[in-house]
């Protein structure tokens, strides 16, 4: 008989879930990347879990609303809390619906002035400066309404360039509204996004804007654990870039390079330490022709960043000291606030695995001095925290009680 959900505990509810849905204890820790003994402490209630990041995480896995599962541990209106941050809600209500209505059921759109236009291309570099600086607050709402008038603006051009220059700073503001969704973990929005983004490419017949946008997907398959789907999607974005050994278009080549390093990262967490290594390898070549770190279609590719995902894929690989001995040669200082401190979180992930709790908790501080809305945000992060005082047990870590005060406060 099945357990009143209203009744049940986290751990009843999960496993009735698992059984569900045919997995055993270990195809779930598989896919969580968590031992089969936590999956089991969960089950029999021994293990708390109240971060909503890893919620998350278990939703996605058995297939229901991540709210189900919030409910139960944190309550009603936690769920509500959670689901409606008033700058991710803004976002995904100008994502709802037709992306322009009035274009379609009011009046005949007005054509944009030369001064709104430059106004919009102002405004878009300025979402990019955001995201890459983790300013989630001031970015959702300055993207619903960018959105809505570039939409306008596309459909009112009266010239192909204008309708160009409009389609491209579109694609671009979808692209931004993709990354930041998937940040705040909010994927099925953040795929509409993309998918948007795609279509704008498409529109203006711009091949790197459409990979760009099919890079910005794939992540959100990635965040959400979707690995088929993200391959997909990368291979058909590489696909499109046939012969981009024989070019020298810095945003070809960094797009390319941006695919490649993001399929090191799955290829290493499925354990695929060679097929990683091929791609970071293939990564290196292209940025060696690039000649130096640069940001086409908010990439940030470059040797720099070629670097940092060595990093990140040797400790997908559980390789610790490989991760660590890389780290010490990177200067992440040409990178945006976001990508430092995504790094430095990689770097708290290998001392964790050696168990160097009080050196782990120090990266993260550091990462979160460098950009704290992006690691309040980030699920890995929470998750990371828990690792740390579940590895510490009854022993004190310096810091650590603060800063997961400070995190989930954020």
């Amino acid at each position: 008989m099945a357990a009143d959900r209203r009744t049940a505990s986290l751990g009843e509810h999960l496993q009735e879930l698992r059984r569900a849905r045919g997995l055993t204890q270990r195809d779930l820790a598989e896919i969580l990347k968590r031992s089969v003994s936590w999956v089991s402490q969960v089950e029999r209630d021994e293990l708390p879990v109240t971060e909503t990041a890893m919620l998350q995480r278990l939703a996605t896995a058995l297939g229901v609303p991540a709210r189900e599962l919030v409910e139960i541990v944190l309550g009603n209106d936690a769920a509500d809390e959670e689901r409606q941050r008033p700058y991710v809600e803004v976002l995904r209500l100008a994502l709802a619906g037709h992306p322009a209505p009035e274009a379609v059921l009011g009046p005949t759109p007005v054509r944009s002035a030369p001064e709104v236009r430059v106004r919009l291309r102002s405004q878009t570099a300025r979402a990019w400066e955001l995201i890459h600086g983790s300013r989630y607050e001031e970015l959702g709402p300055l993207l619903a309404d960018l959105i809505v008038k570039l939409e306008l603006a596309s459909r009112s051009a009266v010239s192909k360039k204008e309708a160009h220059e409009a389609l491209e700073l579109l694609s671009d503001a979808y692209q931004v509204a993709a990354a930041m969704l998937v940040k705040v973990g909010d994927n099925g929005a953040g795929w509409i996004a993309a998918d948007r983004a795609i279509n704008a490419g498409e529109r203006c017949d711009d091949r790197c804007l459409v990979m760009a946008a099919e890079y910005r997907m794939a992540h959100t398959f990635v965040n959400a654990n979707e690995r088929p789907m993200a391959l997909r999607v990368l291979r058909q974005a590489i696909e499109a870039a046939k012969g981009v050994e024989n070019s020298y278009d810095p945003g070809l080549l960094s797009l390319t390079g941006a695919c490649a390093l993001l399929l090191a990262v799955l290829e290493a967490r499925e354990g695929n330490g060679k097929d990683a290594e091929r791609h970071l390898r293939t990564a290196g070549s292209l940025a060696a022709k690039l000649g130096a770190d640069e940001n086409q279609y908010g990439t940030e590719f470059g040797p720099t960043n070629v670097a940092v995902h060595a990093v990140a894929v040797a400790v997908e690989l559980g390789n610790a000291g490989d991760a660590l001995h890389r780290a010490d040669k990177v200067d992440t200082s040409p990178l945006s606030p976001e990508r430092q401190a995504r790094f430095l979180v990689d770097v708290a992930r290998a001392h964790a695995q050696r168990r160097a709790l009080p050196q782990a908790v120090s990266i993260l501080e550091q990462a979160y001095s460098v950009a704290p809305q992006e690691i309040a945000e980030l699920r890995i992060v929470r998750d990371l925290l828990a690792d740390l005082e579940h590895f510490a047990g009854r022993k004190r870590v310096p810091g650590l009680g603060p800063l997961r005060q400070q995190v989930t406060r954020s």
